[in-house]
């Protein structure tokens, strides 16, 4: 992740939002860094300017708030690597994979002006009674008390210096109008984002009418993902196809493919009977294996015979 929009120079926690695709637990190493130094009077004093997280992912939990803060600053770009494996597995296995959402900073509001000392009591406890920041962790967030509105807007405000504009997509967005809490636009089908910029994971094709699903052959693909501008998705030996639902040339029978059987006469064969097509050399049959009329002979491959 490229993270290179922050607002206001303070400490965030970083929240990882991902979604297993089986009962099993996985790993995280992260780490935060910076190729230049940290210049605010905030953040510059900090060291390292690289950190690592070790992070546990279990399968029945959706996001994981890593283990401590990280001050980050405006006009300085951070890279966030996230190297992944299965808990307590030393072997990798090609169909294992976990779905990562998204990577979120959220703001300790505590560091902004108004809402340290005896005069933010009152909103500080409204933040905690409420859970105001909580909502913020899953996504979509839940609907907000009101309370909850007036004082995230305040923060929103506080850190940006004022109101943002929504920027919808006008592709993948289905008007320019946004959520007032959060600026999330309505997407269209398939599409992701807050400006509604890219397809879902599993979908591909971004544009005028949202993305396409990828839909890849459980028999023949090994994952469901698929190339985001093409759609192809990626097959295991012995299938082909943009969904990877086909047999190889020469091969029918899907998912359970075998060559064509034709004694040599024709290349190819029907996909999902095997009777050979355009047989050659006067012969005719599923298999090439017999004369036209008007012909005679054996054209059973190794009979030595042609008709």
């Amino acid at each position: 992740f490229r993270v290179d929009n922050v607002p206001y120079p303070m400490d965030y926690e970083l929240l990882v939002r991902y979604e297993p695709e089986s009962a099993e637990d996985w790993e995280a190493v992260v780490s935060v860094s910076s190729q230049v130094l940290p210049t605010s009077p905030r953040c510059g004093n900090l060291l390292p300017s690289e950190q690592m997280y070790h992070e546990s992912l279990p399968h029945s939990q959706r996001y994981v708030l890593l283990s401590r803060p990280f001050c980050f600053e405006p006009s300085t770009p951070y890279e966030v690597t996230m190297r992944l494996q299965r808990a307590g597995v030393t072997q990798r296995h090609p169909s294992a994979f976990i779905l990562i959402d998204s990577l979120v900073l959220l703001p300790r509001v505590l560091e902004l002006p108004g809402l340290h000392g005896a005069e933010a009591a009152p909103r500080l406890e409204e933040l905690e009674r409420y859970r105001c920041l909580e909502a913020f962790r899953m996504a979509p967030p839940p609907a907000l008390a009101q309370a909850c509105v007036r004082l995230l807007c305040s923060v929103s405000a506080l850190m940006h210096g004022g109101a943002l504009p929504c920027q919808c997509d006008p592709q993948g967005s289905r008007s320019s109008e946004c959520q007032s809490q959060g600026g999330q636009c309505q997407c269209k089908p398939h599409v992701l984002g807050r400006r509604c910029d890219h397809c879902a994971p599993g979908s591909y094709g971004f544009g005028p009418l949202g993305c396409s699903p990828c839909a890849c052959s459980a028999e023949g693909s090994v994952s469901q993902l698929c190339d985001a501008v093409s759609g192809q998705c990626r097959c295991q030996p012995g299938a082909v196809g943009r969904r990877c639902d086909q047999c190889q040339p020469g091969h029918w029978g899907f998912p359970s493919c075998r060559p064509c059987q034709c004694n040599g006469h024709a290349e190819e064969c029907d996909p999902r009977t095997g009777s050979c097509l355009r047989c050659r050399d006067h012969t005719t049959g599923r298999h090439c294996e017999r004369c036209q009329d008007g012909y005679y002979g054996d054209p059973v491959l190794g009979s030595g015979q042609q008709c």
